[in-house]
């Protein structure tokens, strides 16, 4: 049974012919979704996109079996589709490749679609006008020009309901653009604390690595997470947990600088990037972030009651051309080392210069032996 929209059309098989063929998919795939009343959510764009990009015969195969049987697909469907076909590590670029195709696709229609409304508006409102001016110049006009008239007459009702029709679809293009960009916000956003969660987190670490190895610019990963958070949780009670991460968070952000990009990493673990900083200014600034928690009173309860937390961080700074996994994994140590410590201080674990301690303040030359430090 062929997809809604695609009738007589195997969507392995060719796009429209002078159209960028992803763009001809991403098209198929808005048009699924709404005629399936389905959730712009990022897996679900990625179930219809392979679908129609004939990418997984085996998903196109199964899809089109429940389509013959059901005719009408349910999210159950899908979640179904996504968990046997997609699932899975390397899907995650292809979800924001899709919702970046989808998106153009979107802004694509809504243009086509406001463009066509109003000639079509246009054009109907200038037939209706020859038609009331020739009535009244002639009103004794012969049968074959009466005729005339009276088929301008329908036609300029069929252009008044054909812009109907392209305003509506201009408005479902919007909606799902605008949808689409919720979905991709939401896709990228912790839930609890609003700031950007561990794939948004991997997605900027990247780039960041990217444009600070390009420009030969220093950059440094902070990592942190609360002291003794799991005592706040079984003292107080999750809610009190969830208040004390969201007052974290807005610390967090009071306490970042414009180019800095935040996210929450796990449980109560969060992370910083923090680009164009070298290891004395990254010490610095995790040391002012630890003040800044420890001096902080976090409402809990009904009642105002208030609590107080520390965190322990740890700081480490990129070494070309050293990955943002293993950049990651040296923040994440030097971080318990600040726990085993003691907890409430800052430990880097960054490359020292022997020969000249003040470049390692600069962050410039070769790295030599890494050496933990910490303070409070």
């Amino acid at each position: 049974m062929p997809p809604p929209g695609e009738a007589g059309r195997d969507p392995r098989k060719g796009t429209t012919p002078g159209r960028d063929p992803a763009i001809s998919t991403a098209h198929a795939t808005m048009q699924s979704l709404l005629d399936h009343r389905m959730s712009p959510s990022p897996e679900n764009y990625l179930v219809w996109f392979s679908y129609h990009a004939g990418t997984h015969p085996e998903l196109h195969d199964a899809l089109d079996a429940r389509l013959a049987t059901q005719g009408r697909l349910e999210q159950a469907d899908l979640n179904e589709m996504h968990a046997r076909f997609c699932a899975g590590e390397p899907q995650a670029q292809a979800i924001g490749q899709v919702a970046r195709q989808l998106e153009a696709a979107l802004n694509d229609a809504a243009g086509m679609l406001g463009t066509a409304h109003d000639n079509a508006s246009s054009y109907g409102t200038r037939l209706e006008g020859l038609t009331d001016t020739l009535e009244a110049a002639f009103p004794s006009l012969n049968e074959p020009l009466r005729r005339i008239l009276a088929d301008t007459q329908a036609l300029c009702h069929s252009s008044r309901t054909l812009a109907q029709r392209l305003a509506e679809r201009a408005r479902e293009a919007e909606a799902l653009r605008d949808a689409l960009h919720e979905a991709r916000r939401a896709a990228a956003t912790d839930a609890l604390t609003g700031l950007p969660n561990r794939r948004a987190f991997e997605e900027r670490l990247a780039e960041a690595l990217g444009r600070a190895t390009a420009e030969q610019a220093p950059l440094c990963l902070l990592m942190f997470d609360i002291d003794h958070f799991k005592s706040v949780n079984d003292t107080h009670g999750h809610p009190a947990g969830d208040a004390v991460l969201r007052g974290v968070a807005d610390t967090l952000r009071e306490w970042a600088r414009p180019h800095d990009r935040l996210a929450r990493v796990g449980g109560e673990e969060f992370a910083a990037i923090l680009p164009a900083t070298c290891r004395g200014a990254a010490a610095g600034l995790a040391d002012s972030l630890r003040r800044a928690v420890a001096g902080e009173g976090f409402i809990i309860g009904a009642e105002g009651q208030q609590l107080s937390v520390t965190i322990s961080l740890g700081v480490a700074q990129l070494q070309p051309p050293e990955t943002g996994e293993a950049l990651l994994g040296r923040a994440d140590a030097a971080l318990y080392d600040a726990k085993r410590q003691g907890r409430d201080r800052v430990a880097l674990d960054m490359p020292l210069m022997p020969e000249d301690p003040a470049r390692e303040d600069a962050g410039a030359g070769e790295p030599g032996e890494a050496r933990p430090l910490s303070w409070r």
